[in-house]
């Protein structure tokens, strides 16, 4: 599909494929469609975004029909299909209000359109991509929730695949755009204050997510996970390091994608991995997923002993319906059998 839009500058023909398939009726299917929807606005043509954005109402569609016998819900893919979708809305009402911006976030190609001599644009472009970026985290923390012990969970672990790719975009475009605003906006410290808390918070989140990705074999055979220093890059007065990553499926066409890692400036020396730390890191995960699990388990069957204990009552007044129905039915016959005795005596 990618390469389609490359070759003939459109991505319609790949939206009219998505819509003949029957995705409201299968879960799966239509949470494999929001991915590849995703790779294709991050990847494809430039013209794709502009002919996803007259696809809102198709997404809106997708996720609206929860619930409504559409979806059975019943290999736990709703919210899933939900959360990818609002975002997916959130990712294409950005690229409106920022059309200077490709899908991959491509930090030399915005400075080539716009620069970074206007202090005002910049602080609220990053800041419209840090709430962004807080969208894609509330999608993977609902991916890695919704996991079955006892599956494998390849869908899922499929879906983090773009997320990965696109929060390190977002990522690396936000260092790149603060460092830059840092050396030109006069009293910088101050004014961009705000913006280096969001951007220290996100660095903790995105190193902590990154960890989790790295613990998935599935995940890592498809693409090389970043890894980011333990603390965050000193935004008024660092650089990047480049270190590539490449796509290890080779499904990324000719190009590799690359993907700095950001030095640790509080040492100089390779930082040192405590194997057990991680080791209880992993397995405190582990369990904090296993009681998710088992909490919803326990609600699921909540849910399924209220239902069983609702259509029990309803049973019940059903029946009580009926006997008064027949009481009433008895006592108008009574009253018949009466008058008609009354009327052969007057007889």
């Amino acid at each position: 599909c990618i390469v389609f839009t490359w070759d003939y500058k459109t991505s319609m023909p790949v939206w009219e494929c998505l819509k003949s398939q029957p995705l409201k009726s299968d879960e799966v299917q239509c949470y494999k469609a929001l991915i590849t929807i995703h790779k294709l606005i991050r990847e494809g043509h430039t013209v794709t975004i502009r002919e996803a954005l007259g696809q809102t109402k198709f997404l809106e569609g997708l996720g609206s029909s929860l619930g409504g016998g559409s979806y059975g819900g019943w290999r736990n893919y709703t919210q899933l299909i939900c959360g990818y979708v609002n975002f997916l809305l959130a990712k294409l009402e950005y690229h409106r209000l920022h059309p200077e911006f490709n899908g991959m976030f491509d930090y030399k190609e915005y400075v080539s359109l716009r620069g970074t001599n206007d202090p005002n644009e910049g602080y609220e472009t990053i800041a419209d991509l840090m709430s962004l970026q807080d969208r894609l985290d509330e999608l993977q923390k609902l991916v890695f929730r919704h996991f079955i012990p006892s599956s494998n969970n390849e869908c899922r672990i499929a879906s983090l695949v773009p997320l990965v790719e696109e929060s390190y975009g977002i990522y690396k475009f936000a260092t790149h755009m603060l460092i830059a605003m840092h050396k030109r906006v006069e009293g910088a410290e101050t004014a961009l204050e705000p913006l280096r808390k969001r951007y220290n918070g996100q660095h903790y989140m995105l190193r902590k997510f990154y960890y989790e990705c790295s613990n998935l074999r599935y995940l890592t055979s498809l693409i090389s996970v970043p890894r980011l220093p333990q603390h965050p890059i000193n935004l008024m007065g660092g650089d990047l390091v480049s270190s590539p990553i490449i796509d290890r499926d080779g499904a990324g066409g000719d190009e590799s994608r690359s993907a700095p890692v950001l030095p640790d400036r509080r040492s100089h020396s390779s930082p040192k991995i405590d194997m057990e730390a991680e080791r209880r890191a992993a397995e405190e995960l582990q369990k904090r997923q296993d009681e998710e699990e088992r909490q919803r388990q326990a609600q699921i069957q909540q849910q399924i002993e209220q239902r069983r204990k609702q259509e029990e009552e309803a049973r019940q007044r059903q029946i009580v319906i009926q006997q008064q129905m027949e009481q009433q039915r008895l006592e108008q016959q009574r009253q018949q059998e009466e008058q008609q005795r009354m009327f052969e005596e007057q007889q």
